[in-house]
């Protein structure tokens, strides 16, 4: 893997603060076994509602490497679409900014979802930007309840998979990976069920 060819190589950058593959890699494993003491088996869904940020990438590459599927969805969708994609897909997780944390609560009152992660864009920053954001754009975000039940902030999510040691699950080319969901413009928005081989392609 590009991991093991070039581990000190720079693999994104993000609000200033740039991860290497290796750094990359320990994110994605970290993610892969908090995803597995929650439940998460193989060919289940769970749902993406994130912006192009760390903790998406690593989520996604920790749901395949479970052998779980992720489902990628639009973070600005409505209540109404979010409802539809977490149905049609059967997640039985979902990933979201705290931001748009009241959306996916009210979501929840009519569809069955048993875990949904929250994070927040301060989880990945450097120490001083994260001081900043939250005086100024975090403040408006809202807060998580402590103890709400199948809620889990990000700490908490990772913390919680700290002693896992099996997690991975060998997936192969023709293996699914990933649903996207088409426009809608000629009638209802489909899932579109992308493979390994697919995605990588």
């Amino acid at each position: 893997s590009v991991a093991d060819k070039y581990p000190n190589n720079i693999a994104m950058d993000f609000m200033g603060r740039s991860t290497t593959y290796r750094q990359l890699l320990e994110h994605v494993e970290r993610c892969a076994k908090a995803l597995k003491t929650i439940g998460i088996r193989e060919n289940d869904c769970v749902t993406i509602a994130m912006p192009n940020c760390p903790q998406a990438i690593a989520m996604f590459y920790a749901i395949n490497m479970v052998g779980g599927i992720a489902n990628m969805v639009h973070p600005l969708s409505a209540e109404s679409e979010i409802a539809f994609y977490l149905r049609d897909s059967g997640s039985v997780a979902a990933i979201t900014l705290d931001q748009f944390y009241p959306k996916f609560e009210s979501v929840r009152k009519a569809v069955d979802l048993p875990c949904l992660i929250v994070t927040s864009v301060a989880d990945e920053l450097k120490p001083l930007l994260k001081v900043g954001y939250k005086l100024t754009e975090g403040r408006r975000n809202p807060k998580i309840p402590a103890g709400r039940a199948g809620v889990l902030s990000w700490k908490e999510f990772l913390r919680r998979g700290e002693y896992v040691e099996i997690y991975q699950v060998r997936r192969k080319a023709e293996d699914p990976a990933a649903i996207l969901y088409s426009g809608g413009t000629t009638g209802v928005t489909k899932g579109i069920l992308l493979s390994n081989r697919n995605f990588n392609a």
